[in-house]
């Protein structure tokens, strides 16, 4: 049994047992836990039992909920710990362990739901040796019936990887987003003052570590162009059945799983540059490609999967993605995205691949073509000619050191780097 009992003088005989459902606590009637106290609200906080733990969130309470001494939005307690409604202290005691009951949802997203099929209990992702990592989540959304019941079949599908914190509102996000080391925020559109589309540029500039996907059920192809622009990694309509839920739940796990290793790198012998560059744009990542060989340094610049900027050497632009694109021996690297000086690429990177394909295949058929009559004519060689020369002098460099290969996924190559 767990329970919250007021230890402020002149209230010690108010006590209120916590289960696993949420409980208002309340100057109003109608509260599962009304303390008549001026400096609380008719509807203060609510808490819910979590394992040993208490989840407390406020209710925009008037005189605020506090843990430790500090003013909270959402905060956990231990057995032991005190929590401030107003100007009333209430302690937190569990006499046993209570057990976690498994979440059965039969229901519905309400609000959302679009089909009749119910909800089912679905096993989450297994763990293997050793505890696997918990993300710390972000649900931000106006509807908190939405919210918890999303939140809940998430919490069962995610076997206990998830920590889930949610907010009703982009100010309520912003303070989740100061107190907890936030993986993922996932944000509705049509919330009031400060719709999730402007949300969504406040947190990709203040928090740009943090990954963003929009959820919405204003799933339009105006929205869908704006918010992936500001930053958002995936735009996800609202699931309407258990199905749907398992669909969403299962790319934001992907999203949020996926780990960019900074500083990874490879070896064009293992792996093309066109096939790096098609899984990072694909992915509508951020990130500098730089390449380099024994002759050439380079940089290809991509934001949210758009290619806008490249340099080799004193080429930049088309060329010098071109360029870059026709080395066959070399080392690429992944660095963490930074802004360039200037935007000189405008083609979508579906485009500059066919085109640097193309001028290599040119390039290469010019070399391979012999004259057939008379002394060839002196002449300074053209930058394709280079190019090609290159490419052939490159070949012929076998002392590169495999350090990952491509497979499907990225796979670090065994022994040490050089």
């Amino acid at each position: 049994m767990a329970k919250l009992v007021v230890v402020t003088k002149g209230l010690t005989d108010l006590s209120h047992e916590v289960s696993g459902s949420w409980a208002t606590i309340g100057r109003a009637e109608g509260s599962a836990f009304q303390i008549v106290e001026s400096s609380v609200s008719g509807r203060h906080c609510e808490v819910q039992l979590c394992g040993q733990e208490l989840v407390v969130r406020d209710l925009d309470s008037t005189n605020g909920t506090f843990v430790h001494g500090l003013k909270i939005i959402e905060a956990r307690l231990e057995p032991g710990q005190t929590l401030k409604v107003g100007d009333v202290d209430l302690r937190f005691e569990a006499v046993a362990p209570a057990p976690e009951v498994p979440f059965v949802n039969t229901m519905l997203l309400k609000g959302v739901a679009r089909g009749t099929a119910k909800a089912t209990t679905t096993t989450g992702p297994q763990t293997g040796a050793g505890p696997a990592k918990k993300f710390q989540v972000l649900l931000v959304d106006d509807s908190r019936e939405f919210l918890e019941v999303f939140g809940e079949m998430c919490s069962t599908l995610a076997n206990e990887t998830w920590q889930i914190h949610f907010a009703t509102s982009a100010d309520r996000a912003l303070v989740s987003l100061q107190q907890y080391p936030i993986d993922l925020a996932v944000l509705d559109i049509g919330m009031p003052l400060v719709d999730g589309l402007q949300l969504l540029g406040i947190i990709r500039r203040r928090y740009p570590d943090v990954k963003l996907a929009v959820m919405t059920g204003l799933a339009t192809e105006d929205n869908r162009t704006t918010g992936l622009a500001n930053g958002a990694e995936l735009f996800i309509e609202k699931p309407g059945s258990a199905a749907e839920t398992k669909i969403v739940f299962n790319m934001l796990n992907d999203l949020v799983s996926w780990a960019h290793r900074e500083g990874f790198c490879g070896t064009l012998r293992q792996v093309g540059l066109q096939e790096v560059i098609q899984m990072e744009c694909t992915g509508r990542r951020s990130l500098i490609l730089e390449v380099r060989n024994q002759r050439i340094h380079g940089q290809i610049y991509i934001e949210v999967g758009a290619i806008i900027h490249a340099t080799a050497g004193e080429l930049v632009g088309d060329k010098a993605f071109n360029r870059l694109l026709s080395l066959t021996g070399g080392e690429f690297q992944l660095k963490p995205f930074k802004s360039p000086p200037e935007r000189t690429v405008q083609e979508c990177w579906e485009m500059l691949l066919m085109e640097a394909a193309r001028s290599c295949d040119e390039g290469t058929a010019g070399i391979a073509k012999e004259p057939t009559e008379g002394p060839a004519e002196e002449s300074a060689p053209d930058s394709t000619t280079a190019v090609v020369e290159e490419a052939e002098a490159n070949v012929a460099d076998d002392d590169f050191v495999v350090v990952a290969t491509y497979d499907g996924q990225w796979c670090p190559a065994a022994g040490p780097g050089k």
